[in-house]
C-alpha cells in the first residue's frame, strides 16, 4: 500500500539512531563499517541539523468538512412510519443548516527564497481554505498559493516575512548515490524540526505518476512529514519527501523523495507562470521486445519504438517515422516508454533537441522541437499507449494516410478504382490491396499473392494501409509470434492465413 504519510515506529527510529552512532563510532578497521564510519567522520549530524532546521516549517490547512448533496450537511435518517419520527424531524427542522467541522491537517515545507517562498507536497494544502507556515521560532504567517503540479505532488507556497528567511538550496540528485547517507526533517504528528537519518535504498523509482523518478530512502518519513526536504551530507536538498510503502500504516523504512532534478525545473516553473510548461513530441510509443526488435531489423532491443505520429502534433510532418526505435533524447538514454515523456516534459518548449534513433539498420541523429502541452491526457497518451506500427514504408509512405506500405514481404495500398479494375475485384469487396509479394518472404510461403484483399487482421478490420502496420506493430509488440490474416481473393473466395511476425 503506497501512502503519503502513516504512523512512527520508534524502534525504526531507534535503529536509525543506532546505526549512526556504530556507523560514526566504528574503529577504522576497513571493510564497510569502517567506509562508513569514514563517510560520517567527517560531518557532524548535530552540526548540519542546526544550520538547516530554520529553513524547515510546519504547515497546517483548515478546510471545510464533508458535505452531503448539494452542499448539505449529511444528516440521520430515520424509516417512515417509526416512534421518534416526528421528534427527528422537528429536531432537524430545515436541516442541512448545521455547519459541518473545519478539518485540519499537518505538513512539512522549507524555504528555497529569502522572500518567502515555500516547497511542499500538494496533498498536503489540496483543497485547503487557509495555509499557515509555523517556523523553528514559533512565528506564524499566513501562505499564499502561488500553484501547485499534482502530476508530481509539488506545490509552492508565498509568505510575507518582516525580513529575510533562512533559505536552503538544491543540490544535483542525479549524483546521488545508492548507500549514500541522506537526512530528513520534518513535522511528523506535529513534533516540528523532527531530524531522521538514513540512506538511498534505491533510485528510479517508479509508483503510478507519469513522470515518476523517486528516490528511495530508509530515513524515517511518518505522518506529517510530507512536503519536508531530503538533504545530502553537504546540506542541499536532493528530494521531497512525498510517499511510503506499508503494508500496515506504519513506516517500514521505505520511503520515497521527488528528486530535485525534476522538482525544481517545476517549481522554477510554478514561480514564473503559476503552473508547470510541459513539453511533448505528440508520439505514441511502445516497449521494444526481442521480436518486435527483428521486425524492425535490429537485433538490439535497446530504446523505444515510435508506434504512430499523433495528427496535428509537433512530430506530424516532422522526420520521425512509425517504426524508429529512439535510443537518445537531448543527450539522455531511453531504455522504457516512461523515459521519454519526463525528458521531453523537462526539455525547452520550443527549443531543438538532438534525438538518435535506429532506422533501416542505420543509426540517425535529428533535431526535434518539443511544443507546450496543453492538454495532460495528451501528454498521456501520447507517449505510453500503444499505436501505430511495424517495418517502416518509404519516403512516399509517409505523404498521406492513404499511402502504400512495404512490410513482411508485401506491398500493401488502397483498395481503389484502379485496383478493383486491375485485379477485376468486385464493388462490394473492402480492405488493403496487396499489389506486391516478394518470393522469398514468408506472406509468399503461406500462398498471399497479388491481388488479394486483407479484411481483417485478428479479427479487427483495417482500412488503410497505415491500420495494417499499426495492428502489425501491436501484435508484435504483446509477443505474437504470428497473426490470422481475413484476404479475399479476385474471385471473391474468403481464406484464412497464418502469418508468422519473425
Amino acid at each position: 500500500m503506497i501512502v503519503a504519510d502513516r504512523s512512527p515506529s520508534f524502534r525504526r527510529l531507534a535503529a536509525l539512531s543506532l546505526g549512526a552512532f556504530f556507523a560514526v563510532t566504528a574503529p577504522q578497521t576497513g571493510g564497510v563499517n569502517a567506509a562508513y564510519a569514514q563517510t560520517l567522520s567527517d560531518v557532524s549530524v548535530a552540526d548540519l541539523s542546526e544550520k538547516l532546521l530554520d529553513s524547515v516549517v510546519n504547515i497546517s490547512i483548515s478546510q471545510s468538512g464533508p458535505e452531503g448533496a448539494e452542499g448539505e450537511s449529511p444528516l440521520p435518517k430515520v424509516p417512515e412510519g417509526q416512534p421518534f419520527e416526528e421528534l427527528f424531524k422537528d429536531f432537524f427542522d430545515g436541516g442541512g443548516n448545521i455547519n459541518p467541522h473545519p478539518v485540519t491537517s499537518l505538513g512539512s515545507g522549507f524555504v528555497i527564497d529569502p522572500d518567502g517562498i515555500i516547497v511542499t507536497n500538494n496533498h498536503v494544502i489540496e483543497n485547503a481554505d487557509t495555509i499557515e507556515v509555523t517556523f523553528a521560532n514559533g512565528d506564524t504567517l499566513e501562505a499564499e498559493l502561488l500553484g501547485v503540479d499534482d502530476q508530481t505532488d509539488l506545490a509552492v507556497l508565498k509568505v510575507e516575512p518582516e525580513k529575510p528567511l533562512k533559505a536552503v538550496k538544491f543540490g544535483d540528485s542525479r549524483k546521488v548515490r545508492i548507500g549514500e547517507w541522506v537526512m530528513a526533517i520534518g513535522n511528523p504528528f506535529g513534533l516540528g524540526g523532527s531530524v531522521t537519518l538514513g540512506i538511498v535504498s534505491a533510485r528510479g523509482r517508479t509508483l503510478d505518476g507519469p513522470y515518476d523518478n523517486f528516490i528511495q530512502t530508509d530515513a524515517a518519513i511518518n505522518k506529517g512529514n510530507s512536503g519536508g526536504p531530503l538533504f545530502n551530507m553537504d546540506g542541499e536538498v536532493v528530494g521531497i519527501n512525498t510517499a511510503i510503502l506499508s503494508p500496515s500504516g506504519g513506516s517500514i523504512g521505505i520511503g520515497f523523495s521527488v528528486p530535485s532534478e525534476l522538482a525544481e525545473n517545476i517549481i522554477d516553473q510554478i514561480v514564473e507562470y503559476g503552473y508547470t510548461r510541459r513539453g511533448w513530441l505528440g508520439l505514441r510509443v511502445l516497449e521494444v521486445s526481442d521480436e518486435l526488435a527483428r521486425s524492425l531489423g535490429s537485433d538490439d532491443p535497446t530504446g523505444i519504438a515510435v508506434g504512430s505520429i499523433i495528427e496535428g502534433g509537433p512530430s506530424d510532418g516532422g522526420p520521425l517515422q512509425p517504426g524508429d526505435i529512439i535510443l537518445r533524447f537531448d543527450g539522455n538514454d531511453i531504455d522504457t516508454p516512461r523515459d521519454l515523456p519526463r525528458f521531453v516534459a523537462e526539455s525547452a518548449i520550443g527549443e531543438p533537441a538532438e534525438i538518435e534513433i535506429f532506422r533501416e539498420g542505420e543509426r540517425m541523429t535529428f533535431e526535434v522541437t518539443p511544443q507546450l502541452l496543453d492538454d495532460p491526457e495528451d501528454e498521456l497518451t501520447s507517449d505510453e499507449t500503444p499505436g501505430e506500427v511495424p517495418q517502416l514504408a518509404d519516403k512516399e509512405s509517409e505523404e498521406s494516410a492513404g499511402a502504400p506500405v512495404e512490410l513482411y514481404g508485401m506491398t500493401l495500398a488502397e483498395l481503389d478504382d484502379n485496383g478493383r479494375a486491375l485485379y477485376q475485384i468486385g464493388g462490394d469487396v473492402e480492405g488493403i490491396l496487396i499489389t506486391e509479394v516478394d518470393d522469398e518472404s514468408a506472406a509468399a510461403g503461406e500462398g498471399l499473392l497479388p491481388g488479394m484483399v486483407i479484411a481483417e487482421i485478428a479479427q479487427t478490420a483495417v482500412t488503410t494501409p497505415q491500420d495494417v502496420r499499426s495492428r502489425l506493430l501491436e501484435l508484435v509488440s504483446e509477443g505474437r509470434r504470428s497473426v490470422s490474416l481475413m484476404v479475399v481473393s479476385p474471385s471473391g473466395d474468403i481464406e484464412i492465413v497464418s502469418l508468422p511476425l519473425e
